[in-house]
């Protein structure tokens, strides 16, 4: 495929990650998410308020969001590299959404959908701390799993465009948990206790925390 084509990639899979579906599955039992819960438009928000199976709809449908651009792409023939930054563009574009004035999710399960298209062994390291999250905290598991994502590819010898992807998928997701929800404090110190606790100042959890399935 032409590389010229790759920018409306790019383009498209930003706008497939900013459809709100947690957002839209919320709706059909009348709740806005902005206003209930975390606050966050996520899979984990729709879990912890209208309930298990509206939630899991809701993350299969933001995996999807991941999935797909990336699944197409290595179709096509891009290499790890440039198919990983189409999925990154549907995390940001899930992570600030323009039909949801700039911020919405967290991009757990988006980003989890790209790593299932692009290099399945990534998401069974995120799984994993998901998993251990039960028990050391979802937060601090949250931080280890996807922090640490590029330093396991270069132990794994991963292509260094596949690492460089991963690098910058970290400091998505890590700096989407820095920045909290809308009321959250902008403090140094409170934005790093969100980056590796993802608790907010009051010490409540996010909903990234409160539905650690989700990896």
């Amino acid at each position: 495929m032409p590389i010229v084509y790759w920018p409306l990639m790019l383009a498209g899979a930003y706008l497939l990650g900013a459809v709100p579906f947690a957002q839209i599955v919320a709706s059909f039992k009348g709740v806005d998410l902005r206003k209930v819960g975390s606050g966050n438009v996520g899979a984990g928000n729709v879990t912890a308020t209208i309930g298990k199976g509206w939630g899991t709809t809701a993350a299969i449908l933001d995996a999807l969001k991941g999935f797909l651009p990336v699944y197409l792409a290595r179709k096509v023939g891009l290499g790890p590299g440039a198919a990983g930054m189409v999925g990154l563009s549907a995390v940001i574009g899930h992570n600030w959404s323009l039909f949801m004035k700039g911020r919405s999710g967290r991009g757990l399960a988006t980003s989890a959908g790209t790593l299932l298209a692009l290099d399945p062994l990534m998401l069974i390291w995120t799984t994993g701390w998901a998993v251990a999250g039960w028990k050391i905290g979802g937060g601090l598991g949250g931080f280890l799993g996807w922090g640490l994502l590029p330093v396991v590819a270069v132990a794994l010898n991963r292509p260094p465009t596949e690492s460089l992807f991963l690098a910058l998928l970290a400091i998505v997701i890590v700096g989407r948990r820095m920045q909290g929800n809308h009321e959250s404090s902008h403090d140094s110190q409170a934005m790093w206790r969100r980056a590796i606790f993802d608790t907010d100042d009051d010490g409540h959890l996010s909903d990234a925390v409160e539905d650690p399935i989700i990896p």
